[in-house]
């Protein structure tokens, strides 16, 4: 039997989506366009009171408008996750880093709840040991949760799929890899010439719905796409015009270690840039940098990619506009934000990006 024949063995209708901020409600307002799933349910942590959860709320409501169903829960318990997993057949993660291992809880409430296939919160790089950081980072419990998948789940009746796609820079805030766009200046972490993944937030969405409209063939592996592959040099040379000069600033690696520490010790949200810089550096932004993981890009022929050339000269082009806006002043954030509302519109979404720090 062929993978083609064998695909249609499996078929779900009911999918939940844990969380509703980030990759998440994109995924979510994917699922609801896809006319595949009868039903579509938002698992959340129940809003606080507090101002900072008030944009949470309004995303509820319009999710629900669009016709999600919500379910918001309070605790991280087993219980909590079988009674939001009650009548779904796929769950998809999409917790941020901090919430990883809150995944334990969700995969046994979701065999508890009979749920039959799982995909935890990745869609991003795979997990390498560094040999630049000598401890464990925040992206290192990722592990732990597909061991788990591996190893407890599976055995147990629930199917799982880990997604790599690596870096979605229509989504994430591109000074986080040290390109400062309305600027057209770069920070470069060593020498630049390890190979990145990138693939936009928009062909994610159309990656997810391909997978889960493919259940036989696509559960109890893992899935490595790029929409595109290519070094830090060229995204430098991209954005101001070279790969040295006045506005690219060159750090070693050890000069971007000792950065790092001082920013984690102030608490500084570019600590976490720095460590993704160093990261980058060191290769471990590659979704297939062994000689044992290959793309899978051929399985997904219908899917037509943005190079993350287009998607980087897209927000130079947002920037110089946001430039010349008369009630602008051309930010970062002004930049990203317009330039992200856009690739967006085709995944049926909307983004809001991370405002720049000083370098």
């Amino acid at each position: 039997m062929s993978l083609a024949e064998n695909s249609t063995i499996l078929s779900y209708s009911t999918v939940a989506v844990v969380s509703t901020g980030a990759y998440a409600e994109h995924f979510i307002k994917a699922l609801l366009q896809c006319k595949s799933f009868t039903k579509v349910r938002a698992v959340t942590r129940t809003p606080s009171d507090a101002d900072c959860d008030a944009e949470k709320r309004n995303r509820i409501v319009e999710l629900r408008a669009l016709g999600a169903d919500i379910h918001e829960y309070t605790e991280n318990t087993v219980t909590a996750f079988q009674r939001a997993f009650d009548g779904i057949e796929v769950v998809v993660s999409a917790v941020g880093v901090s919430a990883v291992m809150t995944q334990i809880e969700m995969i046994d409430g979701a065999i508890a709840a009979g749920v039959k296939w799982f995909l935890p919160s990745e869609f991003g790089v795979s997990h390498y040991t560094s040999k630049y950081l000598p401890f464990k980072g925040p992206l290192d419990h990722m592990v732990d949760v597909q061991q788990y998948l591996e190893q407890k789940a599976k055995p147990k009746g629930l199917a799982y799929t880990i997604v790599y796609t690596g870096l979605a820079m229509d989504y994430l805030n591109p000074q986080s890899i040290g390109l400062i766009v309305c600027k057209r200046e770069a920070v470069l972490v060593g020498r630049g010439g390890s190979k990145v993944s990138f693939t936009t937030l928009a062909d994610t969405n159309r990656l997810l719905i391909d997978i889960l409209s493919r259940p036989t063939e696509m559960q109890n592996r893992v899935i490595r796409y790029a929409g595109s592959t290519t070094n830090m040099r060229e995204l430098v040379k991209l954005v101001t015009g070279n790969d040295r000069g006045e506005n690219v600033k060159i750090l070693s690696v050890d000069e971007a270690k000792a950065r790092l520490c001082e920013l984690a010790l102030k608490k500084d949200v570019m600590a976490f840039f720095m460590y993704c810089r160093i990261l980058i550096e060191e290769g471990l932004a590659q979704i297939d940098r062994n000689p044992d993981e290959h793309l899978d890009n051929n399985l997904f022929p219908d899917i037509k990619p943005e190079h993350i050339f287009e998607t980087l000269t897209n927000l130079l082009n947002v920037s110089d506009q946001a430039k010349k806006s008369p009630n602008g002043v051309g930010t970062q954030g002004d930049a990203a934000a317009a330039a992200t509302a856009a690739a967006a519109t085709a995944a049926a979404a909307s983004t809001k990006p991370v405002s720049p720090a000083a370098e």
